[in-house]
C-alpha cells in the first residue's frame, strides 16, 4: 500500500522473487538461453497410417526424451544453486574480512593520533607532506567537521567554521595530532586495489609496531633453598641421682 504521495492509499502488487522469470531480466535471459541450448522435447506428429504398436512406441520415445530433459534441467538447476551458494559464502566471508579490516584501520588511525609527537621529525614531516598530496580538497573537511561537531545535528556552522573553531581551541602540544586528523580522516577506509595507502604510510612513520620483548632466559643455576637443620638438644647438666 502506498502511504505517501500522489497515490497514497492505493494498493499495488509487488513481486519479491529475486529470480522471477517475468520481472527479473537476468533470470529471463538465462531461461531463454537455456531453452535454446536444451529445448523441451515435442512429440512427433502421428503419420497418416500408424499401428497401435507404432503409436505406443512413439509415445514411449517422447516420454523418455521428456524425462531426460527434466533430469537435465534439474541437474542444471542444482549446479546453479550450488554455484549461487558458493558465491554467497564467498561474499559473506569477504564482508567479514572487510569488516575486520575496517575496525583494524580505525584502531590504527586512533593510535596514530594518540602517539602524535609534539613536533615532527624531518622524516615525519616528509611523510605528512606526502599525506597532503593525497587529500581530496572537496571532501576532506566533512568527516573532520563531523567529529568536532559531535551529535549536534542543528549546528548552523559550515564545515570550515567548525574545523577553524576547533583549531582555535586546541592546545599547542596537540596541533600535530590535529594536522594528522586533517590529512588522514579521508583515508581510514579500505583503499581500492593498486591504490596508495596513506594510512599504512603514516603508521610506519608515527606509530610503528613495537617488537615484542622476550623474557631473558636464566642461564645460571637457581639458588637452592637452604635446608633448615635442627640443632641437637643439650643434655641436662646434672644427671639424676640414683635412689639408694
Amino acid at each position: 500500500m502506498i502511504v505517501f504521495g500522489r497515490h497514497a492509499g492505493k494498493t499495488i502488487t509487488v513481486c519479491t522473487d529475486d529470480h522471477c522469470p517475468v520481472h527479473d531480466s537476468a533470470t529471463a535471459a538465462r531461461l531463454a538461453k537455456q531453452e535454446v541450448d536444451n529445448p523441451a522435447p515435442v512429440m512427433e506428429p502421428a503419420p497418416e497410417e500408424e499401428s497401435e504398436e507404432e503409436a505406443e512406441q512413439r509415445r514411449a520415445e517422447y516420454e523418455q526424451r521428456r524425462k531426460e530433459h527434466e533430469a537435465e534441467q534439474q541437474r542444471r538447476d542444482e549446479e546453479r544453486k550450488a554455484e549461487y551458494e558458493r558465491q554467497q559464502k564467498e561474499y559473506e566471508a569477504e564482508q567479514k574480512r572487510r569488516e575486520k579490516l575496517t575496525k583494524a584501520r580505525a584502531a590504527t588511525f586512533d593510535l596514530i593520533l594518540d602517539q602524535a609527537p609534539a613536533m615532527f621529525t624531518a622524516a615525519q614531516l616528509r611523510t605528512f607532506l606526502r599525506l597532503l598530496v593525497h587529500i581530496d580538497p572537496y571532501s576532506f573537511l566533512e568527516e573532520v567537521a563531523s567529529h568536532f561537531a559531535g551529535n549536534d545535528e542543528n549546528a548552523q556552522q559550515t564545515d570550515e567554521e567548525i574545523v577553524l573553531a576547533a583549531l582555535d581551541s586546541i592546545a599547542d602540544d596537540k596541533l600535530t595530532g590535529f594536522a594528522l586528523r586533517l590529512a588522514l580522516t579521508d583515508h581510514v577506509g579500505i583503499p581500492r586495489e593498486n591504490e596508495p595507502d596513506p594510512l599504512s604510510e603514516a603508521e610506519a612513520a608515527f606509530a610503528p609496531p613495537q617488537p615484542k620483548s622476550s623474557k631473558p632466559k636464566s642461564t645460571g643455576k637457581s639458588k637452592e633453598t637452604p635446608t633448615l637443620v635442627k640443632a641437637p638438644q643439650k643434655k641436662s647438666a646434672a644427671k639424676k641421682q640414683k635412689v639408694a
